[in-house]
């Protein structure tokens, strides 16, 4: 079930602390088979969340896998940077809050929140680097204009070298 796609200064609609760029919130009630030999949801699965919330973030504003398939391009993770703060288990609802914290012309950082709702408790932060790639050479190309204005990012592209803040999100 997804809430809503925020605005570029707005809170998320359930996370009212994070002032985020373009956010957008996912709530996910844990399964069993999410949950690892150690009796909580596993890495994978969380990893696959911030995944699952990037891509419904992108669904949401009309750029599906057939979208971008006409645009010739898609986006790729090139890293994940997670700290893990809780545990979560099978038939917690959480939200996970996305955002676009920077854009270049071929790549996107996005932050990545975990909340579990019965008690505020932050499961996770992450950072995620997506690259904008040609489908049919999977080499590095301009994000579209189009996905640009969808996201409400156009004239948002940062300037001068990337900031790399490994351990934190």
């Amino acid at each position: 079930m997804t809430v809503r796609h925020g605005t570029w200064q707005g809170a998320t609609a359930l996370d009212t602390t994070l002032v985020a760029h373009c956010a957008f919130d996912w709530v996910h009630t844990a399964t069993p088979d999410e949950e690892d030999e150690n009796g909580h949801v596993s890495n994978v699965s969380y990893v696959r969340w911030i995944q699952d919330a990037a891509r419904a973030h992108s669904e949401s504003l009309g750029f599906d896998r057939k979208a971008y398939e006409g645009l010739g391009g898609t986006f790729i993770v090139k890293r994940h940077e997670v700290d893990y703060r809780h545990a979560s288990h099978q038939g917690e609802e959480v939200v996970v809050t996305t955002s676009v914290e920077e854009i270049r012309v071929a790549s996107a950082i996005r932050r990545t929140r975990v909340i579990r709702l019965k008690d505020g408790a932050e499961i996770l932060r992450a950072r995620t680097e997506w690259v904008y790639v040609t489908i049919a050479t999977h080499r590095p190309s301009r994000i579209p204009s189009s996905v640009l204005e969808a996201f409400a990012l156009t004239g948002k592209l940062a300037k001068g070298p990337r900031a790399h803040n490994a351990g934190q999100a």
